[in-house]
């Protein structure tokens, strides 16, 4: 049995298998309307969620299986240990996708549940989407992967950590353009050590804090939400998050960073205007942002087979 906390398990191989069967399930769906047949997948969520609950619902629907979504705050998740609540739910479903905001919480589900976990997105990482950019990525780019230029501009964030990732495993060239930590206001809650190891050592891996330079030579120009979704409208937060928001206008996607870029706009949603990307930006004709939230649908068609592949299942 296999789980996808992050991405550091998977070998090179296996994530191109991942992303090989994505592209031919998204060609020829019909072919694959049975593969998770009888199959179900409890979908817990204690963050906010479009692209995920979406693509996981109707991926296991077109797939043959079923999904259930479980509201963390509705449920006994929230008034009863993890472990508990975990074991109990992996005896009745045949995976897990958790989308939560703690990684820790993420590994108590892993640890008891007797059903592979896929890991939505927390706090660290956001395999899931790492998988879809890829993919997006393939399917817009002439020639192999492994001579696309991604730049990833904003934050170092969850989304950054599983593009350090995916990119490191699969040789493609990344640089990440973000403020100086020393001048961040970052807490540190996104940081993981086998990233931090990636950006210091990786020859695929590069940091920068100079947006403009790191655009210039970029196949793909990538951003996300400068502040987590469940903060943007937190009142509470709202000085720090105005002084975060000051600190990175420089990395706001606009037609002056991206002037004579010939490059792909991508991001992943959900997007707030005029912050890490300008209106003008999202209906570019670069942009392949609409394209990249839909293959969310397909990548994880891909990946459901995979984790399912691995314990034997149905999946054909």
């Amino acid at each position: 049995m296999r789980h996808l906390a992050n991405l550091k398990d998977l070998t090179r191989d296996e994530i191109l298998q991942i992303l090989d069967k994505a592209a031919e399930i998204k060609a020829d769906p019909c072919r694959f309307e049975s593969a998770l047949h009888r199959q179900t997948l409890a979908m817990i969520f204690q963050k906010t969620s479009t692209r995920t609950r979406v693509s996981f619902e109707v991926g296991m629907t077109e797939l043959g299986g079923h999904a259930i979504y479980i509201d963390w705050d509705t449920s006994n998740f929230v008034l009863s240990g993890i472990q508990y609540e975990t074991e109990y739910l992996s005896r009745n479903v045949s995976a897990i996708m958790a989308r939560l905001l703690h990684h820790d919480d993420l590994q108590k589900i892993i640890e008891v549940s007797k059903v592979p976990v896929i890991n939505g997105c927390c706090e660290k990482f956001h395999p899931c989407q790492a998988l879809t950019d890829l993919f997006t990525m393939g399917e817009h780019f002439q020639g192999g992967l492994k001579d696309a230029r991604l730049t990833f501009v904003g934050v170092q964030n969850n989304v950054a950590n599983s593009l350090a990732i995916i990119c490191d495993k699969l040789g493609v060239d990344l640089t990440i353009a973000t403020p100086a930590p020393d001048d961040s206001s970052d807490n540190g809650e996104y940081r993981d050590a086998v990233v931090e190891d990636l950006l210091a050592n990786s020859p695929f891996i590069h940091q920068t804090a100079d947006p403009r330079e790191a655009v210039q030579t970029a196949d793909f120009v990538y951003t996300d939400t400068w502040i987590d979704m469940q903060y943007f409208n937190d009142p509470s937060l709202g000085k720090e998050n105005n002084s975060k928001l000051d600190q990175l206008m420089p990395y706001q996607l606009n037609g002056e960073l991206l002037q004579d870029i010939d490059c792909r706009i991508m991001h992943d949603m959900p997007i707030h205007e005029d912050y890490e990307i300008s209106a003008e930006m999202v209906r570019d004709r670069r942009a392949i942002i609409f394209e990249q939230a839909e293959n969310r649908l397909h990548a994880q068609k891909g990946l459901l087979w995979w984790i399912y592949q691995q314990t034997d299942s149905t999946a054909g």
